[in-house]
């Protein structure tokens, strides 16, 4: 399967962006906040919480999003201090089902982001990457850090994760106007923002009281 999908995004490089980071350095959540612009597909579906469609928005009735069944990390990790989403981390465990729906989408020439642990540009030249980079972010969670040796290459956009989650406004705003301006997307500053603000505030709930 896993090989199907990498000779799609051989032939249409442009119908894809996937992300690369290190564990706890918050590529789900840059995932929600990418799909979550109009430019780029999500699916309720695949959100890990079924009462809404918007994968920038918390949960009305619960402290966070659902988990991933099949995640290394635990409940409660998952539950308050994670953003995980389905189908888009292909490399990590996909399926028939997902690979179908990989092709109809490209047909219909939806954007797809995907992301993995691996850094792995250099396979997919074509394609637009995003490279998770910089300090890792204090979070509380459980981290297994690996040092990566980023390639250079200018299929790849750097973004340090820790400029966009900042507490600071106008650090996130130069970063956030940053990303949009460089995928082409229409920007959602006042979503996204309260997005970062809500996963910031379960990040320092976790650290200080339940991890």
């Amino acid at each position: 399967m896993i090989q199907a999908l990498e000779k799609l995004i051989h032939k249409k490089p442009n119908n894809f962006i996937i992300i690369c980071f290190n564990d706890g350095m918050g590529g789900s959540s840059l995932l929600r906040i990418l799909t979550g612009h109009d430019e780029i597909y999500h699916s309720k579906k695949n959100l890990l919480q079924l009462d809404y469609d918007d994968p920038l928005r918390y949960p009305d009735s619960t402290e966070g999003f659902y988990i991933h069944p099949v995640h290394r990390l635990s409940f409660k990790e998952q539950h308050l201090a994670c953003a995980h989403t389905s189908f888009h981390t292909p490399w990590e465990g996909s399926n028939t089902e997902d690979l179908r729906l990989y092709f109809k989408l490209v047909k219909e020439n939806k954007i797809i982001v995907l992301k993995t642990h691996q850094f792995i540009a250099d396979k997919f030249p074509k394609t637009k990457f995003i490279y998770i980079i910089g300090k890792a972010l204090d979070r509380g969670i459980s981290i297994n850090m690996t040092e990566e040796k980023y390639s250079k290459s200018n299929n790849i956009y750097y973004l340090e994760i820790s400029k966009l989650f900042s507490y600071d406004y106008n650090t996130y705003l130069d970063q956030y106007i940053k990303l949009v301006n460089y995928f082409n997307l229409t920007p959602r500053v006042n979503s996204v923002r309260a997005f970062i603000l809500m996963w910031l505030e379960r990040q320092e709930r976790f650290k200080r009281s339940l991890s």
